[in-house]
């Protein structure tokens, strides 16, 4: 009687074992699924270019196909892509200038009457004309950018945390969440409330204090860029540094957990209780690995979305200080105002989306490798 009940007890531990295996395996199955889904949600631009790098999954083995190479490709392709306009826009205002500074050589004449100052109002609506609707459509494509980088980590956040839940990482999954979905929304609703009404105010300011100076709004502006440059900087750092050191604690609480529960299961559980163990550490390896792939393709993934605004930022601002180069060689001083303006706008832009762009890739490699999994 008494072989048969311990039979009866082995049987039933096995059966619960081999569920809770299979059960497993299926959670990872979803969990994999659910990650392989997530290139799908991206546009049809930002997966082609992750296709041409070598990032055509999330699986590890594939991402390896990433090259040097290939990156510097795809970045040369982009600013070849975006110059166009940016280049043009330059020729166009530095054919003003040089026309400005053609005119401004008969400054003798000029000076007996309002002639000067027409001219320098005349010029520098010229380059506002030239210079101040491509600047507004940097404004819009740069929220738009954020807003869909913001959705992309919002579909990517659950996933994440279920992986974490999954590999015995409860405590650090609830962290992030709450804090990256927090951000996430936050950002999204500023960018489109918030920032881009600003942005544009600021660029009108910048545009009526350059016209002419009888509205001196200069100090405003670079009060006004410096405040927002300091501003966002700050955000990020404190951000940065509360995931991580959230992320340590949480970790370490996870790792104690993980810990107890296979000594648990080695010591409590009669016969199998090794094997189960074994098995929980490799289940959790497994998603581990999961996870590591997740976080490399959403740190690609969030570079390639961002590429293209941080590069017409970069081609708009060397413009404009070629442009103002320009006008400082040749000695036309009235348009400059407007030049040092427009690329102030143009930095405030690019220092916003990088902050931003760099908040998400932070926070997801913090959860690569602070959340190791348990050992």
């Amino acid at each position: 009687m008494r072989k048969r009940y311990i039979s009866a007890v082995i049987v039933a531990i096995l059966i619960i074992a081999l569920s809770t295996l299979s059960a497993s395996a299926q959670d990872i199955s979803d969990l994999e699924k659910s990650v392989d889904d997530l290139m799908s949600s991206l546009s049809d631009e930002v997966i082609a270019d992750l296709e041409r790098i070598g990032a055509n999954s999330t699986d590890l083995i594939d991402l390896q196909n990433v090259s040097f190479d290939k990156v510097v490709n795809l970045i040369l392709d982009k600013f070849s892509d975006n110059s166009a306009g940016a280049l043009s826009a330059c020729a166009v205002v530095i054919a003003i200038l040089i026309l400005n500074a053609l005119i401004d050589s008969y400054k003798d004449a000029l000076r007996q009457s309002s002639m000067q100052e027409v001219l320098s109002v005349v010029s520098t609506l010229c380059i506002t004309t030239t210079l101040v609707l491509p600047i507004i459509d940097l404004i819009s494509d740069s929220i738009a950018t954020i807003t869909d980088a913001a959705n992309f980590m919002l579909i990517y956040i659950p996933i994440m945390v279920a992986i974490l839940t999954f590999s015995g990482q409860a405590v650090t999954g609830a962290s992030y969440y709450s804090m990256m979905v927090l951000a996430c929304q936050g950002v999204s609703q500023l960018s489109t409330k918030f920032i881009s009404p600003l942005l544009n105010v600021y660029l009108g300011f910048c545009v009526s204090s350059s016209i002419t100076d009888r509205v001196n709004l200069r100090s405003l502006c670079q009060m006004f860029s410096k405040v927002i440059k300091w501003l966002i900087s700050f955000t990020m750092t404190v951000f940065s540094a509360l995931m991580t050191i959230r992320g340590m604690i949480t970790t370490a609480y996870d790792s104690v957990t993980a810990r107890a529960v296979r000594f648990t299961m080695s010591s409590f559980i009669p016969i199998v209780g090794a094997a189960l163990s074994e098995s929980y550490k490799t289940i959790q390896g497994s998603i581990n690995l999961l996870r590591t792939g997740a976080g490399v393709f959403v740190i690609l993934a969030i570079l390639v979305v961002f590429l293209p605004t941080i590069i017409r930022c970069l081609l708009w601002l060397m413009s404009v200080n070629i442009c103002k180069s320009v006008g400082e060689i040749i000695g036309v001083t009235s348009p400059i105002n407007m030049l040092t303006s427009v690329s102030s706008v143009i930095s405030t832009i690019f220092a916003i989306t990088v902050c931003i762009m760099s908040v998400f890739v932070i926070s997801t490699a913090l959860l690569i490798t602070l959340g190791g999994g348990a050992h």
